[in-house]
């Protein structure tokens, strides 16, 4: 988490952007252009979906069906899991007394329960899910020495807030602006930054689902957020991730208001879009569309 914050703080020295407007923050919610075009609450992953005709939305909407579980998508649900429990797990033993990263090396490098349990629940390779474990314990324990060496004084309280994001998975009402009233986000920090986990592809779409957190956070909270940071995480044999941090700009906050309308008017309209000429396997409702006849 240091070392996000660090680069925007670098990105918000060298990016010569011009302001952020306020009538596309997310507490101008009772007039346009953020105010939604309709009653009608979308989820912000639908921003995300696959198919390029949108015949998800219909699927998901009006034919009421419920989305398949693909390998695509379970993957990502592990890596959330475990990045979530992990960190829960460890910040309640600094909590508990913990004051060293040999202790947490001790406590949980060899101890697998954690995803064990996630690779049970999910059929994800246990093997992929024991590397990433592995590296947020050795992160976490290095980061937990960083900040006693600094702060030699410092409570658990203050261990465990200089250690680890102040907020994992914060849920948002997203109802002012057009969105579910159970948006979830996976890291939310008080420096203005967001920050989502993903597994796949790296994709354009991933910016305007962040934008689109901005805009609901803003509502919620009354406070701005003006940087997104995507951390594309590579499960295998050698574990590697992809970090973007990025400026949410107006542009990103019109297109993602524009798709969040087009979505909204679909949605009413209850007209099928139909599929399109391919349909891409990680689409949660492929067999839907491809299996079911409909």
């Amino acid at each position: 988490m240091g070392d996000v914050e660090k680069r925007i703080r670098i990105l918000r020295r060298n990016t010569v952007t011009a302001e952020i407007s306020d009538e596309l923050r997310g507490y101008s919610w009772e007039k346009p252009p953020v105010e939604p075009a309709t009653t009608t609450t979308i989820s912000v992953s639908d921003i995300n979906g696959f198919c390029p005709t949108r015949r998800d939305i219909y699927v998901k909407y009006i034919l009421r069906e419920r989305p398949s579980l693909n390998p695509y998508m379970l993957r990502g649900i592990a890596c959330h899991r475990l990045i979530k429990e992990t960190i829960t797990s460890v910040k309640k033993a600094v909590y508990s007394g913990f004051r060293t990263g040999s202790e947490v090396i001790d406590e949980f490098y060899s101890n697998h329960a954690i995803p064990e349990k996630i690779s049970r629940d999910t059929g994800v390779d246990f093997r992929e899910l024991l590397s990433l474990y592995r590296f947020l314990v050795i992160q976490s324990a290095a980061k937990i020495d960083d900040v006693v060496s600094k702060y030699p004084n410092s409570d658990s309280e203050n261990i465990a807030g200089l250690t680890f994001p102040p907020i994992i998975e914060r849920k948002i009402d997203g109802r002012p602006v057009g969105l579910s009233p159970n948006l979830s986000v996976d890291v939310f920090t008080p420096f203005s930054i967001i920050m989502d986990f993903k597994t796949g592809i790296e994709r354009y779409e991933h910016r305007l689902a962040l934008a689109g957190y901005a805009i609901a956070i803003e509502a919620d909270d009354e406070t701005d957020i003006n940087f997104g940071c995507l951390i594309y995480i590579r499960l295998g044999d050698h574990l590697h991730f992809t970090q973007e941090e990025f400026v949410i700009t107006d542009e990103l906050r019109r297109e993602f208001l524009e798709i969040r309308d087009e979505i909204a008017e679909m949605i009413d309209s209850a007209v099928d879009p139909g599929k399109p000429e391919r349909c891409h396997r990680a689409c949660a409702y492929f067999g839907v569309c491809n299996e079911s006849g409909n």
